[in-house]
């Protein structure tokens, strides 16, 4: 049994938890493309569950290859039913079981009572001083982490970088679930492309990662001299800033000591 992972669930407009596509492919280890063609051909048994939420990862401008990426948002019935679907293998069954739990666990933390409205003037006051209080000490926490923000961002020294593994490892993640839900929320973009492989005496497919251009204080393309070129270029490998890592951990709701306490 692998160590737990936390399953990056959200709530919808509407209030309820969903999961996407792109998270369910990464933990069952199968292809995006195979885990739609399923939601596609068993939409309508999908959807007795409730209407199957659809939206697009768009291509960033200028990238070469590849197009819009669709996935799918589905309920809590709708994903358990998804993996009905597909082969029980011990890593579908594994994750299965741990969607139910972590379903389960939001549901819970969303059923805490919300914070009472106060109910005199008097109460109103003092809720108010509290406010502030909290307020001011948020504000000074940001003047004393500026200089720190300024510097990640600013000099960043090949040793300071992180595998994007480690730090999926650091929140709880697997790798290939932290990828496909960055690409998703349009921080990364993946590039195809295919290259004849003498070992196998076949083309395989080659990928390579980067930052979209709003993002790239966040991450590093470093460059593999002795991996083979990609599309004529020299192959990068996508690396994590300090700045990223600290973006990646609020983006998650994890503390940065988690991220800091995994090195490269």
């Amino acid at each position: 049994m692998s160590e737990v992972q936390t399953i990056n669930i959200i709530e919808d407009a509407d209030g309820e938890l969903r999961v996407s596509s792109l998270i369910i492919a990464g933990r069952t280890e199968n292809q995006h493309a195979s885990v739609m063609r399923i939601v596609r051909d068993r939409q309508a048994e999908l959807e007795e569950f409730g209407l199957v939420g659809f939206e697009i990862a768009p291509r960033m401008s200028g990238q070469h290859g590849g197009g819009d990426t669709m996935y799918a948002l589905l309920n809590e019935p709708q994903s358990t039913l998804l993996m009905t679907f597909m082969r029980n293998s011990p890593v579908v069954v594994e994750f299965k079981v741990e969607l139910v739990k972590q379903f389960f666990a939001m549901r819970q933390a969303l059923a805490v009572p919300q914070h009472a409205l106060p109910q005199t003037y008097s109460e109103a006051l003092r809720e108010l001083a509290a406010t502030a209080e909290k307020n001011t000490e948020l504000a000074q926490k940001i003047i004393d982490d500026e200089p720190k923000v300024d510097y990640v961002e600013t000099f960043v020294a090949d040793e300071d970088l992180r595998i994007l593994r480690n730090v999926a490892k650091s929140l709880g993640m697997g790798e290939e679930e932290l990828r496909t839900d960055l690409m998703a929320r349009n921080w990364i973009y993946q590039e195809k492309s295919t290259r004849w492989s003498e070992k196998e005496q076949r083309k395989v497919p080659h990928n390579r990662y980067s930052a979209y251009s709003g993002k790239t204080n966040y991450f590093i393309p470093v460059p593999t001299h002795d991996a083979p070129r990609f599309k004529g270029e020299v192959m990068h490998t996508l690396k994590v800033t300090p700045a990223g890592a600290v973006a990646i951990a609020r983006l998650y709701g994890r503390h940065l000591a988690a991220v800091e306490a995994v090195s490269a």
